[in-house]
């Protein structure tokens, strides 16, 4: 028994594949109604078609609109063409449409409706909206839906498919002259008006005459056509003034139905179209009152259509336009299939129900899918089902769905895709016919849907196809198998509900229920690596496999060539080992109650992470190494990982391969970058998280079987392998680490400072000092001891370090605690910069918290006192400071005697320098003791540098003497700067400061006497008791110059009235000019000030530097006016001065004009003055001549 004697009808005879609205002949018609396959949902739907219909009548209402949505293959297009059928109510071989829906259901209420429709006149307009659209297939170009619906109406209505030649149908025919105007046309040219319009623009004369020959004359017929033609524009709101006008003339009962087709698709994401389609359907709804209904097609529904454009636009009144909604699912194609095509009969339904009983279960496990990557039901679920869908699985009309919207989505197809041309039911007849002549146990794979989709695809696709069958034909590496399997690759690529594995190809491949399924998918391996081989295909990270294209796989060769950084990879590996696969950075290592947590170096083959400064190490070797060369690294400190060589080069080609993706593509992306590429290259880019999951997965793998090696010696261990590698640190710790459990009660780290001190200050504190500490203690104990015998120290830092390294690995605050035990002890000490530093000193326990501040703390061993130096040491402490207390410790001592030094000698000796620093430091006279006080200064600044404590005290024995020396000269300098000796002394010196200049100008040889007594008693290095004389000598200073003063003052005074007086006979002898005595007037001012100042001197050197200023300035007022009386005489206009010959007798008259005798200088002077003036004034208007 062959595949074709299974079924009802002849699986060859011709089927409506593909339902068109606009094929309406009448065969075709008879045919769709017959074979038309009522669903139950497709009858659920139906009925509330009708009910919704009918309710108009009786309600007038303005939700008209239909919406049917379904995916590809669902049967929305046939739908809506039957319900156009039923609409419309053509009588087809003398039956009504709703007389073959008698014999599809028995729901007697959808019947009855059906009838009452029939009985109603309605007009409904079928057709295929993008057929009928006269625009280009872009969006953005796309023709308005309301010009297609006005379209769809004028032809309706006999009306011309061009708009503006319908329009000037449509105003011939309400003039009534519209079927004149058409026999006109015919008459004239020999042609009918449809023939003729259709060249309209060509025969414009020939319309003009027509026009005119019905009754417009030659001006109104021209503006008539120009007007139509050049002036048409159309809104819905005329669409749907138009339509309503046309029902009401029809009558209340009359419908038209506008049943437009792929108007989703036509839509796509254009929101314009989107709004277009609301704005027809809501006017239609309010001018026509129910009258004209709008039903269309979409593969998505209404509200996802919706959602899927501008958020920005309100859609609201399209839903509730568009009230009755009708979603066909893939249960309708279903049914569809089974009945149209599949349906068996008797015999081969007893057939096949035989070899479901003896082959039912092993059936199913062959055509069982893998659950974790494909979500398609695997096999049949009951017999009934496999008698239904023999020779085809249910899984394969949802899979064929998808791959048809996919060729769609992605642009992988022609037109032929974009316009429904294509049809699931074909696709089953076609496959059922290839396999018709087999043997009823052959099943149809998926392979051979392929040859129906074929025609449908772009050459990029099945050319690579043809190139695989080529080489397949001449034995060029691929067998024809391979090519099936290749088909199948490509239909279920980008099928998210089915990944590509060798398991699922396999169930996609099995050709007959008898098919063994491991021989099956050794089969589909092989052809899948020669596939690989050839670059037809490419394997991913998780194992699927994927069909190239041609574009596809050159870009992949490109790939494979890119180079990478090696070190890269290494890096990228390592981190995803250190921080996934063992993701602890420290390792906690836990001893009975306490935990420590150890830093380790990590390093992963020749990638470090981080610093290598720690002394454990965990060292993953991944190269291939032997066991013996393991061992060797596995020395102190040191955990060798070994991972299976193999695993681990494979995730590095897989992180390999996500650098050369990542590089390539950023590469090669450019705004030049076609769609194809660009969609490849945001394949590839999501492959990376794929190929980053596999490189996990690997080295997941490698982890483990890893290898262990510790101390020279290979370890096991049990359990996963986080658990492995902690259980491989702790025994790593135990061999390195072999004094960590010396500690057995450790200091709190969140307490440690209260804690050290109770060590410290409190010797009976048992928590440390106890036996469960003793080793320890012990350990850091010989440790200092051996520190005192071999006179060294070391920094608290450096200890620190010490017992954190190996072998001990203990805290730093347990370190510490120890160290404060052995101090409280009396076994060391410590040293902060320099000074003693214990339980006293500021900041001490916040100092050893700081690591900071451990390089500044040193720590000595106590080193036991030397008799003699003890008792010496007592006695002077006793015989300096008054202190009869002893002490044990060099440092005791110490600390003692820096006290006392500080207070005793120290502090005064800067409290003096301190005084000393009050002095002028331009003084002439410095105070004396800057030796004495150095000397002190000096010597105290010595002992106390001293930091070794019994060097200091073996040093304050030498100085006894020089400490006795100390108090002496420390009792003269405050008798000096504590008392009245101080304050003579800065009178005396500031005495002859003040009257510095009155010296060098007063010549007096008691003064001078004075002067170098004093100067004696100031320049002396050390205070003495002479300085007791400085107060009367400074008394003795300052009479001697008061008298010398008063003196010397009278004679200057003489001088300042006779420079003053200068001045008055000037003003008199330039009275008559003006400018010149105001000038000499303002000179007067200044020298009237000087001679007050002179007046008011107490010292004779400041009244004799004002006297010469004085005269000065009398000087230059001479010499000023003189030049300025010269300037008004060569600026004068007047008579030339005359010359003048002065006689002895009138020089006589006035020379002796003020004076009688002269018998002083003082008379002289004025003689020569009164001269002077008499001969300046005859200057102002004569020059004189000699006689």
């Amino acid at each position: 028994m062959q595949i074709k004697d299974l079924f009802l009808k002849d699986i060859f005879r011709p089927i409506n594949n593909v339902v068109q609205a606009e094929q309406v002949e009448e065969d075709v018609v008879r045919t769709e109604l017959d074979e038309y396959v009522l669903t139950e949902e497709g009858e659920h739907y139906l009925e509330r078609f009708y009910r919704n219909y009918l309710a108009v009548y009786n309600q007038p209402s303005t939700k008209v609109g239909v919406w049917i949505s379904g995916f590809f293959g669902s049967g929305k297009s046939h739908y809506l063409k039957i319900l156009s059928y039923l609409l419309h109510n053509q009588t087809i071989s003398g039956r009504t449409p709703a007389d073959y829906f008698e014999e599809k259901t028995k729901n007697p209420e959808l019947l009855a409706m059906m009838k009452e429709v029939s009985e109603k006149r309605t007009d409904a307009l079928l057709f295929n909206i993008d057929s009928r659209s006269t625009s280009s297939s872009k969006d953005s170009e796309k023709e308005r839906i309301i010009e297609v619906f006005l379209r769809v109406f004028n032809n309706h209505l006999g009306y011309s498919d061009t708009l503006w030649v319908a329009e000037m149908e449509r105003q011939l025919d309400d003039d009534g002259k519209y079927e004149a105007f058409k026999q006109a046309i015919a008459n004239h040219n020999g042609k009918p008006w449809e023939v003729f319009r259709l060249k309209i623009l060509l025969r414009k004369k020939k319309v003009v005459k027509a026009l005119e020959s019905v009754g417009y004359d030659q001006d109104t017929a021209e503006t008539f056509f120009d007007m139509s033609r050049e002036w048409f524009s159309i809104d819905a709101q005329r669409v749907a003034e138009l339509v309503a006008d046309y029902c009401k003339k029809q009558g209340s009962d009359y419908r038209i139905v506008f049943l437009a087709d792929e108007v989703g698709q036509y839509i796509g994401n254009n929101t314009s179209l989107m709004l277009n389609l609301q704005t027809i359907t809501e006017k239609l709804g309010d001018l026509c009152q129910g009258q004209a209904w709008v039903i269309v097609t979409s593969q998505e529904k209404l509200e996802a259509t919706v959602t899927d454009l501008d958020s920005t636009k309100d859609f609201s009144k399209i839903q509730g336009r568009f009230e009755t909604k009708i979603n066909l699912s893939s249960a309708n194609t279903d049914e569809v299939i089974k009945k149209r095509l599949l349906e068996k009969e008797k015999v081969g339904a007893n057939t096949l129900k035989t070899i479901h009983d003896q082959e039912g279960k092993l059936i199913h496990n062959r055509l069982a899918f893998d659950k974790q990557n494909t979500q398609l039901r695997s096999g049949y679920r009951t017999v009934d089902e496999f008698v239904s869908f023999y020779p085809f699985v249910p899984y394969q009309i949802e899979l064929l769905q998808k791959i048809f919207t996919k060729i769609r989505n992605l642009g992988e197809g022609g037109q032929h895709t974009s316009r429904g041309e294509r049809s699931l039911l074909k696709a089953f007849q076609e496959a059922a016919q290839l396999n018709a002549e087999d043997n009823i146990d052959n099943m149809v794979t998926m392979a051979e849907f392929y040859p129906s989709i074929r025609d449908y695809l772009e050459s990029s696709i099945t050319s690579t196809i043809t190139r695989a069958q080529d080489r397949a034909r001449n034995n060029e590496g691929l067998e024809e198998y391979d090519v099936k399997v290749l088909q199948v690759l490509y239909l279920i690529k980008g099928i998210d509900d089915i990944k590509s594995t060798p398991s699922n190809i396999a169930t996609l491949m099995v050709e007959t229920v008898y098919d063994e399924r491991q021989p099956l998918e050794y089969r589909i391996k092989e052809s899948l690596n020669r596939l690989q081989v050839a670059m037809f295909i490419e394997q991913h990270a998780d194992g699927s496999y994927s069909f190239l294209s041609d574009e596809e796989q050159e870009i992949n060769r490109e790939i494979r060539v890119e180079e990478y950084n090696t070190a890269s990879v290494k890096e990228r590996l390592g981190n995803l080992f250190f921080n996934v696969m063992y993701r602890h950075t420290k390792y906690e290592y836990k001893h009975k109650e306490q935990s420590r947590h150890f830093d380790y170096n990590k390093r992963f083959d020749s990638y470090v992470k981080g610093q290598m400064n720690h002394e454990l190490t965990m060292q993953i070797f991944t190269e291939g190494m032997t066991d013996s060369e393991a061992a060797l690294q596995a020395n102190s400190g040191h955990l060798i990982i070994l991972l299976d060589k193999d695993l681990v080069a494979e995730a590095e080609s897989a992180l390999a391969y996500i650098q050369q993706v990542d590089s390539y593509v950023r590469r090669k992306q450019s705004s030049s970058t076609s769609q194809q590429q660009k969609r490849i290259y945001e394949a590839k880019i999501t492959e990376v998280d794929e190929y980053a999951e596999k490189a996990e997965e690997l080295l997941k793998k490698a982890c483990e079987n890893a290898e262990f090696y510790i101390q020279g010696q290979r370890r096991e261990f049990s359990g996963g392998f986080e658990g492995k590698v902690d259980q491989a640190m702790n025994m790593l710790i135990r061999n390195t680490y072999t004094k960590f459990h010396y500690i057995e009660e450790p200091i709190s780290f969140k307490n440690s400072k209260n804690e050290w001190m109770q060590v410290a200050e409190n010797l009976g504190q048992q928590s440390l000092f106890s036996d469960l500490n003793k080793n320890a203690i012990d350990e850091v104990k010989h440790f200092i001891e051996e520190l005192e015998r071999s006179h060294d120290q070391r920094t608290l830092k450096q200890i620190v370090q010490k017992y954190k390294a190996v072998p001990y690995g203990w805290e730093e605050q347990d370190t510490i605690g120890i160290l404060m035990g052995l101090m409280n002890y009396g076994k060391l000490r410590f040293i902060y910069a320099g000074e003693t530093f214990n339980t006293k000193s500021n900041q001490f326990y916040d100092r050893l918290e700081k690591v900071s501040e451990r390089d500044r703390i040193v720590v000595l061993p106590i080193v036991e006192m030397d008799h003699q130096v003890k008792q010496e040491l007592i006695a002077l402490v006793r015989d300096f400071f008054s202190n009869a207390q002893t002490y044990d410790t060099y440092d005791a001592y110490k600390e003692v005697i820096r006290e006392k030094i500080e207070e005793e000698f120290v502090q005064p000796i800067e409290k003096i320098r301190g005084r000393r620093r009050q002095q002028d430091p331009t003084s002439e006279y410095p105070y004396p003791g800057e030796s004495d006080i150095r000397t002190i200064v000096n010597d105290t600044q010595k002992l106390l540098a001293i930091r070794d404590s019994e060097q200091f005290c073996r040093t304050f024995i030498q100085y006894e003497d020089d400490i006795e020396n100390w108090y002496d000269i420390l009792e003269t300098l405050q008798g000096f700067y504590e008392g009245n000796p101080i304050a003579n002394f800065d009178e005396a010196a500031q005495a002859l400061k003040d009257h510095k200049q009155d010296l060098e100008i007063i010549h007096n040889e008691g003064l001078e006497e004075t002067v170098q007594r004093m100067k004696q008693i100031l320049l002396q290095e050390e205070p003495t008791k002479e300085i007791s004389q400085l107060p009367k000598l400074t008394d003795v200073l300052k009479n001697i110059i008061q008298e010398e003063t008063t003196k010397q003052k009278q004679a200057v005074m003489v001088q300042a009235d006779k420079s003053l007086n200068q001045l008055v006979n000037i003003i008199n002898q330039y009275s008559q000019y003006g400018s010149i005595v105001e000038y000499i007037q303002s000179q007067k001012s200044q020298a009237t000030q000087l001679h007050e100042k002179i007046k008011q001197s107490e010292r004779i050197s400041s009244a004799r530097i004002n006297q010469q200023q004085l005269n000065e300035l009398v000087e230059a007022t001479k010499t000023k006016a003189r030049q300025m009386l010269k300037d008004l005489m060569d600026d004068s206009d007047t008579v030339e001065r005359q010359p003048k010959t002065i006689t002895e007798q009138e020089l006589y008259a006035s020379f002796f004009s003020q004076v009688d005798t002269i018998e002083s200088e003082e008379d002289l002077e004025r003689a020569i003055e009164s001269l002077k003036k008499s001969l300046i004034k005859e200057l102002q208007t004569h020059y004189f001549v000699k006689s």
